[in-house]
């Protein structure tokens, strides 16, 4: 069985929740960032980053110091309420054409240690230590994990009631996605939920690797268990058709000293390519990958696996890499490499010819999302994706609820 429960959630004041939750920090440049700081004070990103732009002369507890008074700051000025019973917290996403939903609570961190909440990804012990020195310095969590509930979960049973209900927020953000949060206290859903989960063998993380890997070191690090709160992590867990994954594709600002007939001639090396008269509408079918070059789109055959191959090595990203992006290109590192580019599949393919076409890639290649059951099969062997195999929807918002480490 898998662990969750409800807790007391601090929350935007209802007028103000359509400026106080903001996307994650990582997604914004430094011009941008700024431009949220100065137009929205009521923006999370305000607690995240206090002193953005001033921050080099700050050690981290400095740092971490100013993030908990400014959250302080925003409890005083009025701007959040915090429930008086415990509840968990139904959440919906949309936009057209897709659609998540699912329901925010907490998860004992004791589970991700025994493997119940599962992996697909290597943390670094440096980011870990990090956001968990964060984490205790602040007293809160407030960016859920998100997780996926497997099969049919009976997640979606659970909470069919509450969609109908009236919500506790309904508002759009400027990237035109639509959000609806249900605060529920009625004990019968509650339960309900519960019971779904403790049917559960395991729940696999889609976003959130360091977080709840720093979650644990809290735990760890301070002695907490059982019911204490850093004994648990923040979280939103979807069935997994509410999981939406994308491809993330590759370009190219470079062909390793080749033209792009002698590219093409590489790639026909390496598998069956043929010609395409226009941008392929679709993206590629399994073991195929899109190829967009400065002579047109064509479709690789890719080279098929050792049977003995593991879950990760089987992917079509990873195969890209051993067949076509270390032998032929030189790119050696995904990580670390200068000359590639990851763009997310949400953008299509059209921004892939873009990019060629506007000479700030030399060429691109587009990938097939991968399947839910293959992030299982990684992670149920114990292997690890390829660096930005996949872009996950939904995106969560930052400081919508808000998990109190220091007291229930």
């Amino acid at each position: 069985m898998v662990h969750f429960r409800p807790f007391r959630a601090w929350r935007p004041v209802p007028d103000k929740a359509h400026l106080v939750a903001s996307r994650s920090y990582v997604s914004y440049s430094d011009e941008k960032m700024r431009e949220k700081l100065l137009g929205n004070p009521f923006s999370f990103l305000h607690v995240i980053h206090p002193d953005h732009g001033s921050t080099e002369h700050l050690g981290r507890a400095q740092r971490f110091g100013n993030v908990r008074r400014k959250w302080n700051e925003f409890v005083g000025e009025g701007w959040y309420l915090r429930d008086e019973r415990p509840c968990i917290y139904a959440y919906e996403q949309s936009r057209p054409g897709v659609l998540s939903r699912g329901v925010i609570g907490a998860v004992s961190v004791g589970d991700y240690r025994g493997g119940r909440i599962k992996v697909h990804e290597h943390t670094l012990q440096q980011r870990e230590e990090l956001f968990k020195d964060y984490l205790n310095a602040t007293g809160i969590n407030a960016e859920p994990v998100l997780l996926a509930a497997p099969g049919t979960s009976g997640l979606d049973n659970a909470l069919e009631r509450v969609w109908s209900t009236l919500h506790t927020y309904d508002f759009s953000t400027t990237d035109r996605v639509r959000h609806r949060v249900w605060a529920v206290h009625d004990p019968a859903v509650i339960a309900a939920v519960s019971a779904s989960f403790a049917t559960m063998d395991a729940l696999y993380i889609a976003d959130g690797h360091h977080r709840l890997a720093s979650s644990a070191r809290l735990a760890e690090s301070t002695g907490a268990f059982a019911d204490a709160p850093k004994a648990w992590s923040l979280a939103f867990v979807v069935p997994q058709e509410h999981l939406h994954i994308h491809n993330f594709d590759r370009a190219v600002t470079s062909l390793g000293g080749m033209d792009t007939d002698e590219f093409l001639d590489a790639l026909r090396r390496v598998g069956k390519l043929v010609a395409l008269r226009a941008m392929p509408e679709a993206p590629p079918q399994h073991a195929e990958v899109h190829v967009c070059s400065r002579k047109g789109w064509f479709t690789l055959s890719l080279p098929t696996p050792d049977q003995n191959a593991d879950a990760a090595d089987r992917l079509d990203a990873s195969v890209l890499s051993e067949a076509v992006l270390d032998p032929v290109l030189g790119i050696h590192d995904l990580r670390t490499d200068p000359h590639v580019k990851f763009v997310p599949g949400t953008l299509g393919l059209g921004e892939l010819e873009r990019l060629v076409k506007s000479g700030e890639a030399a060429a691109a290649f587009g990938l097939r999302p991968v399947s839910f059951a293959e992030l299982q099969a990684v992670a149920d062997s114990g292997g690890c994706m390829p660096p930005k195999s996949t872009y996950i929807e939904p995106k969560l918002r930052s400081g919508l609820t808000v998990y109190s480490l220091e007291d229930l």
